[in-house]
């Protein structure tokens, strides 16, 4: 696809917003819209890249859902009672569709309730799981022709999210997500069912990205993924997850590079090596052990022993003596 685009809306970086950009082209023409996200930072960026998916077709963003033509609620199906929360949020926008108010749910819970969302809350419009989010611009398409009820809920794909403009809410750091889904079968987890299979971005259009995010002046990047140390390049570079760190940190302009979340099994020592020898590569790491029982860890089918656990780990400490922030 083409080279994405990045600018930050509310001109927080001393950037004119898009809306100045794109002034004469139709901005606003469709109308507005109110998003909602709950979740971890791969739905908050998922409803970036929806904002900005948006904002390119000639919508504007309103902050409450009463000055909005399009109601979009991004759900996350980890917390407790995730579904619950959802349909009592829908039961608050019952009388929106009366004012003509198109509503659409987003996100792990669209994926994991399905159209089961149309059973419980009638007057929901669009109902799409974030492993649909690529077909969002056809399920647009069709809302505005008229559609009354959209579905996107595949799961069986191995393309990744990408957009030609993302909306970025922090002014110096910038989520970018690298590999989407799961293909571990953790017995407790519904990943692998609502965001579907592992799919890695193409490092070349990673560090594109990177590149375009450090000339717009952002100075820290965020590397996301459901297991983010399982990436697998799917070019012929076959680049590995701590040569795309050092990769991601040789860019000039950027000072920090952070990635989130990491799965034990798949945690190897050239990734602490990659930290340890760039300093622009935080000390901090996101390990989640889950139980310090090798038992319990079976009956979760986590794929690691407490003592594989405890060899993977990094060190608390580097071998200079500086501290690293483990959680």
């Amino acid at each position: 696809m083409s080279k994405p685009f990045d600018i930050e809306l509310e001109r927080l970086t001393g950037q004119p917003s898009y809306s100045e950009l794109v002034r004469g082209g139709g901005a606003g023409q469709r109308g507005t819209f109110f998003l909602e996200t709950f979740g971890c930072q791969m739905n908050d960026h998922d409803s970036e890249k929806v904002a900005g998916l948006l904002l390119s077709r000639g919508y504007q963003q309103v902050e409450t859902p009463e000055a909005a033509s399009l109601i979009l609620y991004n759900t996350c199906s980890i917390r407790e009672k995730a579904a619950q929360k959802v349909f009592s949020r829908l039961g608050e926008y019952r009388e929106k569709q009366s004012e003509g108010k198109v509503i659409g749910v987003l996100g792990c819970v669209a994926q994991q309730e399905g159209e089961e969302i149309f059973r419980r809350a009638p007057w929901v419009n669009l109902v799409c799981g974030s492993a649909s989010y690529r077909k969002l611009p056809e399920m647009l398409g069709q809302l505005e022709a008229g559609n009354q009820r959209v579905t996107g809920l595949e799961t069986d794909t191995d393309e990744t999210f990408e957009t030609e403009v993302t909306r970025r809410d922090n002014p110096w750091r910038a989520y970018l997500t690298i590999i989407e889904g799961c293909d571990k079968a953790c017995s407790y987890c519904v990943v692998p069912f609502t965001r579907g299979p592992e799919r890695s971005r193409a490092s070349d259009s990673i560090l594109r990205e990177v590149r375009q995010l450090a000339e717009l002046g952002y100075s820290e990047v965020q590397l996301l993924g459901q297991t983010v140390n399982s990436y697998a390049d799917p070019t012929s570079r076959r680049m590995r997850f701590s040569e795309l760190l050092l990769a991601v940190a040789d860019v000039q302009g950027i000072r920090r590079v952070r990635f989130t979340t990491s799965h034990p099994s798949d945690f190897r020592p050239d990734i602490v090596e990659a930290i340890e020898q760039q300093p622009r590569i935080c000390d901090h790491v996101h390990l989640p052990v889950q139980s310090g029982s090798t038992r319990v860890l079976r009956a979760m089918q986590r794929t690691y022993s407490r003592e594989e656990y405890t060899r993977s780990k990094p060190a608390d400490r580097h071998n200079d003596g500086r501290h690293r922030r483990i959680s």
